[in-house]
């Protein structure tokens, strides 16, 4: 997604036939991600996680938990501001063709600012997942701590 939207909006010219088709794919993506962020959601609370070993220290484990809910949290954000970013600007969110129901009310002076936020938002999403990647090849290779499985 990140790539997605990184090349149709730096590399790829304005209003041209594949700008279109990466914003269709991007946006098409992101409902089908959103409806596996609510699947997850409700996995995660019918299923609680095995504990984290006793070895790591409660300063990582504050981390943890926080880096965890920013994973769930930062997607349905951004993912609601990109949705807001197409509703406002007065188009139709489609998923792969098919028409999806307006959520936002067409405001089009709200159009920048959804989107601005949407881009933030998105790269804010990318650095808390290098840190989360960072932390878990931290733990398995320096620490020795077998945290995988949890993720499995």
């Amino acid at each position: 997604m990140w790539g997605c939207g990184y090349t149709m909006t730096t590399w790829v010219e304005e209003d041209s036939a594949l700008e279109e088709i990466l914003f269709d794919l991007h946006i098409s993506v992101g409902v089908t991600l959103l409806f596996l962020l609510i699947l997850r959601i409700a996995v995660r609370l019918a299923y609680a996680p095995p504990p984290l070993p006793d070895t790591i220290r409660r300063i990582e484990r504050i981390g943890a938990h926080a880096g965890h809910v920013a994973l769930y949290i930062l997607p349905a954000v951004v993912i609601g501001f990109g949705w807001a970013e197409v509703d406002v600007g007065g188009h139709q969110v489609q998923w792969f063709g098919i028409p999806v129901a307006k959520v936002f009310p067409t405001v089009e002076v709200w159009e920048g600012l959804t989107e601005t936020l949407h881009r933030w938002l998105a790269y804010t999403m990318l650095s808390v997942a290098l840190v989360h990647v960072a932390a878990v090849i931290k733990h398995r290779w320096i620490d020795h701590h077998d945290i995988l499985y949890r993720m499995i």
